[in-house]
């Protein structure tokens, strides 16, 4: 952390360290900074986890890269500060200005949240990928090919692996820039506002179902199926002509990699054990739909 406020501000002291609670793969620490009589936080993020992530030591630097082109771009994100240089230390990390918010939703705020995370990744999705490629952003896994570690040992998972062997239709999108983990709770809000979306160590460029798909089963788990179905018929009606062929492929991956991590995520026994039961049954309707089409 000293190291990280030395780089950002030399000659600033650490008078404050408060942990943040969020994702389970970073440290996220806020820290008030004493920079000549000035008092001001900042967030401390030092990404750790080689387990859930397969993080590589470039994983500060490409959302250091994502959040500047993004903050030119002028959407809600915290602005970086600082970023690690070295592979050596104890994780990747970078600084980032501290934005005031909550991720909670009240029951009467839920349906303007969802019209904010639909504005937000419609204005993502027509950010202009650079001329050049921002450090670590590389295109997305191949969902067909990706899938069939995650799939369960089953009769849906050993259907599901022989459909994909012997192929599927296929028919992607244009490619856009990916958040990677587009959830609720990667969004802050303040006072009616969305003020910024965070966490962007997944960002990548593929099929912008990829970030539809991931919302759709965190939104299921959080609020509810017709939730979902507002949150998606609102992003489709405002969004330009999208291919919804590979839109099932994309959930069944999103869920079945999700239910192999989510024992580490943290979650309190009735959490784990209620989301696991929605995403399952998320994942088996991607998979129905999937093998009605043989």
């Amino acid at each position: 952390m000293i190291e990280a406020v030395e780089a950002h501000a030399p000659g600033a002291s650490i008078v404050g360290v408060s942990p943040l609670v969020g994702g389970v793969s970073a440290l996220v620490v806020r820290l008030d900074l004493d920079d000549g009589g000035a008092r001001r936080p900042v967030v401390f993020r030092q990404h750790s986890d080689q387990v859930q992530k397969n993080h590589t030591p470039t994983v500060a630097a490409k959302e250091f890269a994502v959040l500047e082109h993004l903050s030119r771009a002028g959407l809600a994100v915290p602005t970086p500060l600082a970023t690690s240089t070295s592979e050596t230390g104890q994780g990747p990390w970078l600084l980032l200005e501290w934005i005031e918010g909550s991720t909670e939703l009240t029951p009467s705020s839920v349906d303007a949240g969802l019209d904010l995370m639909v504005d937000f990744l419609h204005q993502l999705q027509g950010v202009a990928l650079p001329a050049t490629s921002l450090p670590g952003i590389e295109p997305i896994e191949d969902p067909a090919e990706a899938l069939g570690p995650y799939l369960p040992d089953d009769e849906i998972g050993r259907t599901l692996v022989e459909l994909l062997v012997a192929g599927i239709e296929r028919s992607p999108n244009r490619p856009v820039l990916l958040h990677g983990d587009y959830w609720p709770g990667n969004f802050l809000f303040h006072e009616g506002h969305l003020v910024a979306v965070i966490d962007w160590e997944d960002a990548a460029i593929g099929d912008p179902l990829v970030d539809l798909a991931t919302a759709r089963v965190e939104l299921l788990c959080t609020y509810g199926p017709a939730t979902v179905d507002r949150f998606t018929q609102r992003y489709l009606d405002q969004t330009p002509p999208l291919n919804l062929t590979d839109l099932p492929l994309w959930e069944a991956y999103v869920s079945a990699t999700a239910l192999s991590a989510m024992h580490l995520w943290g979650l309190s026994p009735e959490d784990e054990t209620a989301r696991r039961q929605s995403t399952r049954e998320f994942f088996e309707r991607a998979a129905t739909e999937l093998m009605s089409r043989t």
